[in-house]
Order: structure tokens, then sequence, then C-alpha cells
């Protein structure tokens, strides 16, 4: 009860900061005596980007409450929250690359961009390359070479985490830096009233129109999305890092180990263990762990189908005398 309180107390406090510092009347009357009173607020004439920065406010004001109801032990839909945590992001980057106009500025230096782009892409690559070749051998031992499908899904996965993670830091930063230094400081951003002698000298009586207040409602809601957009895309890297290594174990596994224990004969293997033919003859065995594989190169006795099916006819056989079938 607690918490729904403490909600009705922030509602009225967002009510009452809307009436004492918006620059005309909430509230207005009408003609209609059912309803005497209505809210003196009106769409008309809105634009992409006033709705835009309606929905990161109402995004934040959700997750706000959200947060609020959680703090006080009271049961918060989390499916719900990842949705509204991904409206704003989308919202938040959508009204920056309208605000700032990049994609005129992309028009503009689309050459030099794209072989920028190009190289950073092949150093990607080169890194992840490294990383996985690093990884495999860290684990098996062997070469990586001997595993050639995983290296190239190991470099696939290490390239969009590279792309991932300096995405996660680097947008954030050049939206927020954009949003304050070229964003509030462009003719669309800046104040019009102290453009001109008149409105210069007669500043102290001048009062903002509604045009002004509604940019400056929108800067503020494009700089507020911004820093939120950083905040989750920077936690969701951590989720990222901590499922990454068994993203890997899974991934090689699944690339390359294609055998099971029954090919080399192998009794009494923990469920899972999926084994990779080496070069040398033998086999590299994955046992599965909490969060991965461990792995181990043994000797193998590589069966034919024909004694692998006669070894699963002798187990079947075997089950049913023991009257363990079931």
């Amino acid at each position: 009860m607690w918490g729904y309180v403490a909600l009705y107390v922030l509602f009225a406090a967002g009510v009452y900061c809307l009436d004492r510092f918006t620059h005309r009347s909430l509230f207005i009357r009408t003609q209609n005596r059912h309803f005497r009173w209505k809210l003196n607020f009106s769409v008309r004439g809105w634009g992409l980007n006033e709705y835009l920065a309606t929905v990161i406010l109402t995004c934040l004001a959700l997750l706000q409450a959200m947060l609020l109801l959680h703090g006080l032990d009271s049961p918060v839909d989390k499916t719900l929250a990842r949705w509204l945590f991904a409206v704003l992001s989308l919202s938040s980057i959508v009204l920056v690359i309208r605000l700032l106009r990049l994609v005129e500025r992309y028009a503009l230096h689309k050459g030099w961009l794209t072989v920028l782009a190009a190289l950073l892409t092949v150093a990607a690559g080169l890194m992840a390359s490294a990383e996985a070749d690093a990884f495999i051998l860290g684990q098996t031992r062997v070469d990586p070479g001997q595993f050639p499908v995983a290296q190239k899904t190991l470099t696939f996965i290490y390239l969009v985490y590279i792309w991932y993670l300096s995405t996660s830091l680097l947008m954030p930063l050049v939206m927020f830096v954009g949003a304050l230094i070229f964003g509030m400081t462009t003719p669309g951003f800046k104040q019009q009233v102290r453009r001109t002698r008149l409105t210069a000298l007669c500043w102290n009586l001048y009062i903002p129109s509604s045009a002004w207040h509604r940019r400056l409602w929108i800067q503020a809601s494009c700089v507020i999305g911004v820093i939120y957009t950083a905040i989750i895309l920077l936690a969701f890297s951590e989720v990222v890092n901590a499922r990454l290594r068994t993203v890997l174990h899974e991934s090689l596994v699944y690339a390359s180990f294609h055998l099971g224990p029954e090919d080399c004969a192998m009794a009494g293997q923990p469920a899972g263990t999926r084994l990779a033919l080496l070069a040398t003859g033998k086999v590299m065995v994955a046992r599965p762990l909490a969060g991965g594989y461990r792995y181990q190169e043994q000797a193998c006795s590589l069966q034919s189908i024909e004694q692998i099916e006669a070894a699963r006819i002798q187990r079947i056989r075997d089950a049913k005398a023991e009257d363990a079938y079931f």
C-alpha cells in the first residue's frame, strides 16, 4: 500500500511543479456544465520530434514508478520493464538522429566515413580471429587449425562482441557530446529571442513563446533519453560479458565436436559429452561443467556403424535383463 501512496505523492508533486513552473495555467475553465475544467494542453501542430519526446518522458516516468515499487518490495513486471527500456533507447536514438541531422551529415561525408568503417572492420576482424584462436588453444591445448569451423564461428562471435562493446561505449558518449555541443548551439536548438536587437534590449520583459518552450522541452527530453540509453547499454554490456564465455564454449562444441562417447566405445561418460576427431587419430573429449566444458585429449578406437548398432542392441538387452529398461 505504501508504494501506491508514494506514487500518488510523486504524481501530485509532479502536477504541482508543472502548474508552478509552466508559463501558463495547467487547467482552464470550460463551458461544459459536466466538465468545468480541462487540461490546458493541445497536440495541434505537433511533429514526430514532439511525439518522440513524449514517448521518452512517458517511458522514463513508468520506469521510475516501477523502480520505486521494486524498492518497496512490490511485484514488478520485468518483461514490461525491458520493453520500456527498449522503446526509450530506440526513441532517444531516433530523436538524436533527427535533431542533429545525422543522416544529412553522413551524406556529406559518406566517402571517408565508408573508408573508415572498412578499416575498422578489418582491424576488428583481425582482433576477433586472434581472440578466437587464443580461446581454442587455451581450452583444448591443440592447434586451433584442427577446428576450422569453430575458428570461423568464434571469430564471428568475437567480431559481433567487439562491435557491440565499441558501440555501447562510444555511441552514448558521441550522442551526449553531440547533444550538448552541436545540438544545443545550432539554430534549431538555440533561443531565437536574443538574435534581434529589440528582444535583446527588452530581454527582462520578454515572455518566451510556446514554440520556445516546446524546443526546450524536446531538447531536455533528448539529453535525458541519451543519458538513460547510455546506462542501459552499459548495463547490458555486463550481461553480455557474463554470458560470453558460456556462449563460446557452446559454439566451440557445436561447431567441431560431432562425435558421441559411443563412437569410441567410451562408457561411463556424463550426459552431454561430445568428441572431436583430431589429425593425430586421437579425440578431444568435451565434458560438460557449470558454465562450460572441460577438454581432454584421449586415445580412440573409432567404431563402425555396425559396431555402434550392435553395442546399442546389447545395452538394450542388458537393461531388459536387469528390468531397468524403463
